[in-house]
């Protein structure tokens, strides 16, 4: 079975603290007003980096796409199933990102998981894993999925704005990315080996 993969994170608030080193507040402040506002600035900033960090973020959902099937959320432990039972995983930017926090997530979580295939689907050479960032930019330059869908299937996401999106919105992007991945996985397989 070859199945597509992405995640949508958000912040482990549990961890602002960690992640932000302990905020301080600089010297000069002294109107308990003013600090109050620079706290809660400095943690949504701290809170905001913290979703692309594979040891600060937490999964939010986990979508799932059997190619050629309807999209679907699925739990971590679903996921490790169907991870066993997969012959490829397909990606952007699963090797970097959405591998490394779904590992992390399942220690942090005791959360029994192929670990071992899943540290060989994040290897660089790798029948396992087909990362489409890694296969369609070249060299370090990275394009985001938006931009490729655009240039190569005249299609664009759905535009979200994660800092003040709903749940439902939340999830509904995941399902759109796993389709959209889709669409630009038939568009590459001429260069797929």
């Amino acid at each position: 079975m070859k199945l597509i993969l992405d995640i949508e994170t958000k912040p482990d608030k549990e961890l602002t603290d960690i992640f932000a080193n302990g905020i301080t507040v600089p010297k000069n402040y002294k109107d308990p007003k003013k600090i109050n506002n620079y706290l809660k600035w400095k943690r949504s900033e701290a809170e905001s980096k913290m979703s692309t960090d594979t040891d600060f973020a937490k999964i939010f959902c986990i979508g799932v796409k059997e190619l050629g099937e309807e999209p679907k959320i699925v739990t971590l432990t679903q996921l490790g199933e169907l991870i066993d039972k997969c012959s490829q995983l397909i990606t952007y930017n699963g090797k970097k990102f959405d591998l490394p926090l779904i590992l992390k997530s399942g220690i942090k979580q005791n959360t029994p998981l192929p670990y071992t295939k899943i540290v060989e689907m994040k290897k660089r050479y790798t029948d396992l894993h087909i990362d489409l960032m890694e296969l369609i930019n070249e060299y370090g330059s990275w394009k985001s999925l938006d931009q490729l869908l655009q240039v190569y299937c005249g299609v664009a996401k759905t535009p979200i704005d994660f800092d003040v999106c709903t749940d439902k919105e939340l999830e509904d992007h995941c399902l759109e990315d796993l389709v959209n991945t889709e669409k630009l996985y038939n568009k590459f397989k001429p260069l797929i080996v």
